[in-house]
């Protein structure tokens, strides 16, 4: 990707949804005050354009070049592999990838000679935790609404994220297995990191400073 005087701004795609609060507070704390208008999609400040989308497009945006940053779950980081660098944990959009299921299909785990279906968002990292747990399972892919797939009898298991587990037993669903943590990550596009070094170090340091940390390191 080339770089020329219209990509002097730094840019950063923020992950929309229930961490978008969390981010623009991690940024107003660092000095930066942004704000999108209804239906717009980016915003610019004097050294910096955000761009407000999805988190699973977050990686491939950062990947391709498109933008330099992004903030993404790592849940998202690990679920989409893209070629990414992971810059910083910012301890925000805390929750756990788990395994969940009605009470009474609890025992299914035991089961050897019974297939498994297992309803997600994730179906990588559900592929490669389900192994470790069951001998024949299936992975049902879903958009949204993974917690109703037990119910109307698509799937026994399902695969989501969880914070207060609310969700869960609104829907007569118990925690089994927490297969990892999640919280938000700032990563970085390979190329940008090189060409816009001065710049990403310098948003890093105020991160950094945000977080209450004196010293950073590039992962």
């Amino acid at each position: 990707m080339k770089y020329g005087k219209k990509d002097k701004k730094l840019k950063i795609a923020l992950s929309k949804g229930r961490i978008l609060d969390e981010e623009l507070s991690l940024l107003q704390k660092g000095g930066i005050y942004i704000k999108f208008d209804e239906r717009e999609l980016s915003c610019e400040t004097e050294n910096f354009k955000f761009w407000l989308i999805k988190p699973h497009d977050v990686p491939t945006w950062v990947e391709s070049g498109v933008v330099d940053l992004g903030i993404v779950g790592l849940d998202v980081i690990r679920e989409t592999r893209k070629d990414i660098l992971e810059l910083m944990n910012l301890e925000i959009g805390k929750c756990r990838l788990s395994l969940a299921c009605r009470e009474e299909d609890i025992k299914s785990i035991e089961q050897k000679n019974k297939k498994i279906y297992i309803a997600t968002k994730f179906p990588n990292l559900t592929k490669e935790y389900a192994s470790k747990f069951f001998h024949d399972f299936e992975i049902i892919h879903l958009q949204g609404s993974v917690e109703v797939a037990p119910q109307v009898g698509l799937a026994q298991f399902i695969v989501d994220l969880v914070s207060t587990g609310k969700t869960l037993k609104e829907n007569n669903l118990v925690e089994v297995k927490i297969l990892m943590q999640s919280s938000a990550y700032l990563i970085a596009n390979r190329t940008s990191f090189i060409i816009k070094y001065e710049d990403i170090e310098n948003f890093l340091k105020i991160m950094y400073k945000t977080c209450g940390r004196n010293t950073y390191l590039f992962s």
